[in-house]
């Protein structure tokens, strides 16, 4: 770290990550990446990496693949936000709105995946844009494409508190069987086979299927859709800089241009002392978990 700060956290969001670092066992690191925290006596969220600024991925704008701190995020590879207390590089503080709450400034680093995720694929008002997953990734990602202006968004949920959220932030929910075809854009934030598969058979000729995290194993592609209607299949991980300006920034702002996207996303809260609740909650899609939070500033 080039210059190490301690802040206190005082919530943080349980995100799909956290669930697969569990499932892989013990890791010795404290989990949580979706941060807020006290600085100095004023509310922050937190970037949960630093940036070397100097490797080719840095020096490219690739800062989110920096060699140095895509190996060192906190809450993955060294400790996180459930804790009293946690040491970050100032360069992680990212200041926020007037009258963001802390629940609410947690949730800046998911918005800010959805941000770095349109910004790749650029979407304007008259496209039609389709969303196939209504968990948190899925939902930051329409909502950021309709604070672009775009109000042509169809989105795939499962669940009741899915289709309730999507509903709250003025989307088009709707069932696997009743998505349609000819998209512009189509968005896999479900993160399966069948859900690329789906992508690809519902986006137009040239079209553009996004994929905004990571698969957690090894996808098979239905190739022939694939190559007959020239799709153009783009990834998108984490969060850097556009426009020479911090995504995490542009997200901070996303969030106090939308003040009922807390509302339709936080589904439970727990406090820390009810983690293990929180997180086998965050894990039961079934049971209305949409995004889960964790209060930790009472230890």
């Amino acid at each position: 770290m080039i210059d190490p700060v301690t802040v206190r956290p005082v919530a943080v969001g349980i995100c799909g990550s956290d669930l697969h670092v569990i499932g892989m066992g013990p890791s010795g690191v404290t989990l949580g990446h979706e941060i807020s925290a006290v600085y100095e006596g004023r509310l922050v969220a937190i970037q949960p990496m630093a940036f070397c600024g100097e490797c080719a991925a840095c020096r490219r704008g690739d800062q989110h693949m920096c060699s140095v701190g895509s190996r060192r995020v906190h809450g993955i590879h060294i400790d996180g936000g459930m804790a009293d207390e946690l040491v970050v590089d100032a360069q992680c503080l990212v200041p926020l709105p007037e009258g963001v709450s802390a629940e609410a400034a947690s949730l800046v680093e998911p918005i800010a995946v959805g941000v770095h995720a349109v910004n790749k694929v650029d979407p304007v008002a008259g496209m039609r844009i389709a969303v196939i997953g209504a968990g948190t990734v899925g939902l930051v990602v329409a909502a950021v494409t309709q604070d672009r202006g775009v109000d042509q968004i169809d989105i795939v949920a499962r669940h009741e508190a899915q289709f309730a959220a999507a509903e709250r932030l003025g989307l088009r929910p709707v069932r696997a069987d009743e998505l349609g075809s000819g998209y512009d854009i189509v968005i896999d934030a479900a993160g399966s086979e069948s859900s690329l598969a789906a992508a690809i058979g519902a986006v137009r000729s040239a079209g553009t299927v996004l994929v905004p995290g990571i698969y957690w194993s090894d996808v098979n592609l239905p190739g022939l859709a694939l190559g007959l209607k020239e799709v153009q299949l783009r990834t998108a991980l984490y969060w850097g800089h556009h426009d020479g300006r911090r995504e995490v920034d542009i997200a901070a702002e996303v969030l106090g241009r939308l003040p009922g996207l807390p509302d339709a996303l936080i589904s439970h809260r727990f406090e820390l002392g009810d983690a293990a609740h929180a997180f086998r909650t965050a894990a039961d899609r079934s049971a209305g978990a949409v995004k889960v939070i964790v209060d930790v500033s009472n230890g």
